[in-house]
């Protein structure tokens, strides 16, 4: 093509445009695969381990292992792997038993040479320092052993490919068909997923193109290209055109839904809080929350173990790998449901935590420096203010679900925040995590800074209100203090020296205790104290088997039980994780944080010297705020619970209608009986439009699409729809008001 007397060439410039879109990569791929507790992981679960038989219900056929063994054993001798197989524990005879969080089911259905594969992968990365399991990669296992299966590449997916099989390290599972789409880019809740097997999707997925990538060059060819278009006729009346057209859907929309001047209309008390025995709700929150992976949303397993050194639960058949100490849990188990059921009863739908200012963090910023709790600096201070004040202001925490795990958490979602109730046992508490905004790139400092909660609350359990007692702020400071680690007890083999590996790592050792000694500076400082001896628990799991148990002392009576372990980060660099000081163990779902005390040195690990001196730091200093405090909503105003004297209620200005029976609502089959929807339910919410979620429209009704809409708008109206009344009265058959059968003949 010639501009000005010039060829231009639409090529060079479009491919350029396409270049010039790229941004650094701020999502690992774990952000695009389901919950662990996910129905449809489990339905993908029991269709991959059936996969090990054809349609015709014959035996999968076996590789030819034979071809492919040589191979194996000489990637692990001259690697120096040795030839043990910690992962799966495999063996010839079809016998495999992974570790407990693996899918086992899965594996008894892939070849010896897969097995095997994961086997050598597992021993690379340990060799190099990494314990795999708890780092987020993909290995590609339909490779040979001497190609590269992608193990050294965390958080980013490779290229996915129809026949494939992509291992998910920190799950011990495959990647499922859905997530294959959804790390094309496909938006997998709009599509109308039923009858397609796993095998399908993964090869509708691996035959696809990335959506962003097409996204983009869609994009950069209209940019470039946008002055060869010819122009439209009328641009303004074909933009009225189209809002005419919408404004008439929206009427039709309204006028489809009869019979609501027939409903009987209610108060809707969305700040109601009923008061409990909190003792007693977390007693049934322990016994009710989830004791075994196997266990999803609902559910309970049988029988259960429980470990008494450090107190993991499994049930008898996903249990065994790691060893632990078991012994039988004397919990008597109690429904999810019916605790769910209960524990909402003393949750207000929306809150806020009112009370925090611009004035309020400068002085918890002087009092944290006070008190030894460390000095900001001032950009970092200005990052973090700027974001704390935007999620305490004015934003509404509503009530999205609970989430079942090892423990409870009710979770609460505003626009730029979440705030979650964790019900562990002796300390439950409220905790605050700002969302740091998609457009920061992965290495933001502002990403940095609120990593972890920057606010919680924790309530008196002997109470009978969840929403009463003292803030405490996180200031994002950073303090480094000496401290010794001394070898105590006896010299064990190392982590490494237990998987058989070679070289260097054969015969390495570690002490079986360590105490910990702190200087008095940093026990100010610190959260709570962390000096003391701790136990080696090499059975007990955690990254590369390093779980220590504080041995009890007068300082943690009272307090949950104190733990020292190395937890990497799923995403960074090896040489950057650390040992760490918690009270959670737990194995941790992506984009979850542990809330940790202290972090050693990324440098230091475990060994057979007598005494080490390290770094120990101290990662945010927290103050009491005694200006917060939690806030329920309730309509134009807001009831405001302070934990001691304050206690008033004051109701939402909404109502709900339903129908005073079943015979009521009855409808005439007739033309207009079959056009129009009657109305069952309806509700009446004041609705501030500056905390609107995205489906609501201003001044006009709106249909949801409920297959490919219904659970993220569902998920939204938790808030209000929680605490409707059941409508039992419309559960039982009811006899027509009107109805006239035409019955037609017809014969040749």
């Amino acid at each position: 093509m010639k501009k000005d007397g010039k060829i231009e060439n639409l090529a060079e410039k479009w491919a350029l445009t396409v270049k010039d879109m790229k941004r650094p990569w701020s999502t690992p791929f774990e952000s695009f695969l389901l919950d662990t507790d996910s129905p449809n992981i489990h339905r993908a679960r029991l269709d991959l381990s059936a996969a090990r038989d054809y349609k015709d219900g014959v035996q999968r056929k076996p590789t030819d292992w034979n071809r492919c063994e040589s191979r194996h054993q000489r990637a692990r001798q001259d690697e120096q792997l040795g030839a043990l197989r910690p992962l799966t524990s495999w063996q010839e005879a079809g016998i495999c038993k992974g570790l407990d969080w693996t899918w086992n089911d899965w594996l008894l259905t892939q070849t010896e040479r897969v097995l095997d594969l994961l086997e050598i992968s597992t021993l690379r990365m340990a060799k190099d320092g990494v314990d795999s399991g708890f780092k987020a990669c993909i290995w590609n296992v339909s490779q040979n052993v001497d190609r590269q299966t992608g193990s050294g590449r965390t958080a980013l997916a490779p290229c996915l490919t129809p026949n494939m099989i992509p291992w998910v390290t920190t799950r011990g599972g495959p990647v499922t068909g859905r997530e294959a789409l959804a790390l094309q880019g496909i938006p997998v809740r709009e599509l109308l997923l039923t009858s397609e097997s796993e095998d399908q999707l993964a090869d509708l997925a691996g035959n696809a193109m990335t959506t962003t990538v097409v996204g983009s060059s869609m994009l950069a060819a209209l940019k470039i290209a946008v002055d060869k278009l010819a122009p439209g006729d009328d641009a303004k009346r074909d933009a009225a055109a189209i809002e005419e057209a919408l404004a008439v859907e929206d009427d039709a929309v309204a006028k489809r839904i009869i019979g609501e001047d027939i409903l009987k209309t209610s108060q809707l008390d969305l700040a109601k809080v009923t008061k409990a025995d909190l003792k007693e709700m977390l007693d049934l929150a322990e016994r009710s929350s989830r004791h075994c992976q196997c266990e999803g949303r609902s559910g309970t397993s049988s029988p259960i173990e429980e470990c008494s050194a450090c107190g993991y639960r499994a049930c008898k058949s996903c249990g065994g790998r790691p060893d632990h100490h078991y012994t039988p849990c004397k919990n008597v188990r109690v429904q999810p449901g019916e605790f769910e059921k209960r524990f909402k009863e003393l949750l207000p739908m929306r809150v806020q935590i009112a009370g925090v200012t611009s004035q309020v963090l400068s002085l918890l910023r002087k009092r944290a420096e006070e008190v030894g709790k460390g000095t900001v600096t001032a950009r970092d201070w200005d990052l973090w203010s700027k974001a704390v004040l935007d999620a305490f202001g004015t934003a509404e925490f509503r009530f999205r679900y609970m989430k079942r795990q090892y423990t409870w958490t009710a979770v609460y979602e505003a626009p730029n925040a979440t705030l979650d109730l964790f019900l562990q046992n002796k300390t439950p508490e409220w905790r605050l995590t700002i969302k740091c905004p998609a457009t920061e790139p992965v290495n933001s400092p502002l990403r940095a800074l609120l990593v972890h909660p920057v606010a919680r609350l924790r309530f008196d359990i002997s109470g009978q209100n969840v929403l009463g007692g003292p803030w405490e702020l996180c200031i994002p400071s950073r303090q480094t203090f000496k401290i010794d680690i001394i070898g105590r007890g006896e010299l064990v083999p190392s982590w490494h020296a237990s998987l058989g590996l070679g070289g260097h790592y054969e015969g390495t050792q570690r002490w079986s205790e360590v105490e910990v000694v702190v200087p008095e500076a940093a026990t100010k400082a610190l959260d709570r104290d962390i000096a003391g001896t701790y136990s080696l628990l090499p059975k007990c799991g955690q990254a590369m088997n390093s779980l220590h148990k504080k041995q009890g002392s007068d300082t943690d009576k009272g307090l949950p039980q104190l733990y020292f372990f190395f937890d990497p980060t799923r995403c960074g660099e090896a040489e950057d994780d650390s040992f760490v000081f918690s009270t959670s163990i737990e194995r941790l779902d992506a984009a979850t944080e542990r809330a940790v005390i202290a972090i050693l040195d990324p440098k230091w690990r475990e060994s057979a010297k007598a005494q080490h001196t390290t770094n120990l730091e101290i990662r945010g200093g927290w103050v009491a705020c005694e200006e917060a405090h939690l806030t329920a909503v309730s309509g134009s105003d807001i009831a405001v619970i302070n934990g001691k004297n304050d206690t008033s209620q004051k109701l939402d200005q909404a109502t709900y209608a339903v129908p005073v029976s079943a015979e009521s609502i009855s409808s005439k089959l007739d033309n207009e009986g079959c056009s129009h929807a009657t109305a069952l339910l309806t509700c009446r919410v004041p609705l501030d439009p500056a905390h609107s979620e995205f489906m609501w429209r201003q001044g006009a009704w709106g249909e949801i699409d409920i297959l490919h809409q219904g659970n993220a708008t569902f998920a939204n109206l938790a808030w209000i729809t929680e605490r409707l009344p059941s409508l039992d009265g419309l559960s039982k058959w009811t006899t027509l008001a009107e109805a006239t059968v035409s019955v037609r003949l017809g014969g040749e």
